[in-house]
């Protein structure tokens, strides 16, 4: 089991990110003789090179016709900080802090290509395994010349500028190096345009909404499993056979994990068995005959693998992306050794991200969809196969059984349905004209993070409501229930109890919230 994540530039997972990000792994850069040596050439040729580049020798945005005076370029790079030091509103949580300074740290790593001295990435390396955390906000970034703003709250605490928290507590950055016996750092030449010029915000965002997003997922299909069960449904529509004839590989992923959820379970009908039931019925009638059997069950369970297929697919596309990404160069200028040139590029523009983020939040409309529809078609008596009005327990009109959680979870889904619209359509031009096309990624990815938050919530609720549709149907049996399910609804019950009589509901439900994002369900 590894115990620390070794920096290469090239290497780095989503895993990777969450356990550094949330779980405070260790952090360490390569100890390969040629990486290291590359940093240090690239930092070395840039220096010696004597080019003149955009924001070291030149100005930077609508200013990069202006010459930088030699005497006045080292202080050129504090004051660039200085002026992009103006994100506003609520702090961002430690986690993407975190991710943002790992990604910084893994970015400015690759090939050299970044001409920053070894000592500024050590200091972020020192940040993540101490603990210190830059104070770092929600607004100001449009993910164009990459994160500017936020990033800037990195640069700021290397030079022991800005403020940072450290053991729960907020410090203005040179007295926390003063208690820590900490030097300042000078940004040198480029040094302060390497820090904030890349997506490492955003790319930090999007690999957490997306590790998340992929959890939520795999209880919504549990979800999806309970609900089948509580209604009395079939597993003929998971059969291998139908999805091997539709070709596409999520959709048979999803219908192998729906097969595996309610294997063994005894609370799902089997079509051979009611197909038998029916013909029974039919046996000498000689005009239409009204079953009480139904051999297909709604869309909501039928359906339910053509949906979360493109889902599933569409969270594995944009892995693919947040991944490049975040083992990028994405800053500018970039250093090209092996020509020994130095390049002005556009790698710090946020486009994948963007684009990513948006395609995550629709993908995450599908689950929330199925999730609202099964929470419809099981609280309501006409549809739900004999289980009653909104599930109420004991004397159904006296208690209204979840009658206002089904609400509460309108209006939640309401807003899920809102978040899913794109955010990089709404981009703007700004600064003068030079970042004349934006991406707005940051923004997006800050988005997803949001519906991440609506969409627990709106799962959370539709799980105690799957856990009471399956008591009423076993009769409070759950060994009736499939081994596989029975573990996620053992873990609801021990939070939350049959619903016999009325009770305040929020607290369940923001209860079950928290059990989802902690990861409970899954250990």
């Amino acid at each position: 089991m590894r115990n620390q994540i070794v920096l290469d530039g090239n290497s780095l997972l989503i895993d990777d990110i969450i356990v550094v990000s949330r779980g405070h792994m260790k952090v360490s850069l390569s100890d390969d003789e040629q990486f290291l040596n590359k940093i240090s050439e690239g930092r070395k040729f840039y220096l010696e090179s004597g080019v003149y580049a955009y924001g070291d020798k030149m100005g930077v945005g609508a200013n990069v016709g202006k010459i930088i005076p030699e005497e006045k370029r080292v202080a050129f790079q504090e004051r660039l900080i200085d002026s992009l030091s103006c994100g506003v509103g609520d702090r961002l949580p430690d986690d993407v802090v975190r991710a943002a300074m790992l990604l910084r740290a893994n970015s400015l790593v690759k090939e050299g290509c970044s001409a920053i001295g070894l000592d500024k990435i050590e200091r972020i390396i020192y940040f993540l395994n101490n603990g210190i955390t830059p104070v770092m906000r929600k607004n100001g970034s449009v993910g164009a010349s990459g994160d500017l703003v936020p990033l800037s709250s990195i640069a700021a605490a290397i030079e022991g500028n800005g403020k940072v928290m450290y053991q729960g507590k907020i410090y203005d950055t040179n007295k926390l190096y003063k208690k820590l016996g900490l030097d300042e750092l000078w940004l040198r030449e480029k040094e302060g345009l390497s820090l904030v010029n890349g997506t490492s915000a955003m790319t930090g965002m999007a690999a957490l909404a997306l590790y998340d997003a992929f959890n939520i997922l795999a209880l919504a299909l549990a979800a999806t499993a309970m609900v089948t069960e509580a209604l009395g449904g079939m597993t003929d529509p998971f059969d291998k056979f139908v999805h091997e004839m539709k070709n596409h590989e999520g959709q048979k992923e999803a219908a192998s994990s729906l097969r595996l959820l309610l294997s063994k379970s005894a609370l799902t009908k089997n079509i051979e068995e009611l197909r038998s039931e029916v013909k029974t019925q039919a046996e000498g009638a000689s005009s239409v005959v009204e079953s009480t059997i139904e051999l297909q069950d709604p869309y909501c369970i039928r359906c339910s693998p053509q949906l979360f297929g493109p889902v599933l697919e569409t969270l594995d596309m944009v892995e693919d992306w947040i991944t490049n990404e975040a083992n990028s160069a994405n800053d500018n200028p970039i250093v090209n050794l092996k020509e020994r040139k130095v390049h002005h590029t556009g790698n710090f523009s946020g486009f994948y991200i963007a684009r990513a983020m948006d395609f995550l939040r629709l993908a995450m409309f599908d689950v929330a969809d199925e999730l609202n529809s099964l929470k419809e078609r099981i609280l309501n008596e006409k549809y739900n196969r004999g289980l009653g009005a909104s599930l109420a327990g004991e004397e159904p009109g006296f208690n209204s059984g979840f009658k206002g959680v089904g609400i509460c979870l309108a209006d939640i889904f309401g807003r899920i349905c809102y978040l899913a619209n794109p955010y990089s359509i709404h981009r703007r031009t700004t600064e003068s004209f030079n970042q004349d096309i934006v991406s707005f990624g940051f923004g997006s990815a800050e988005l997803s993070l949001e519906q991440n938050d609506r969409l627990r919530e709106l799962l959370a609720g539709v799980l105690i409501i799957a856990a009471q549709g399956v008591d009423i149907r076993s009769g409070k049996d759950p060994s009736k229930m499939s081994p596989n399910t029975r573990i996620i609804y053992q873990k609801i019950r021990g939070a939350v109890a049959f619903l016999d009589k009325d009770r305040p509901m929020g607290g369940d439900i923001s209860k079950i919230a928290a059990l989802i994002k902690r990861e409970i369900f899954f250990e």
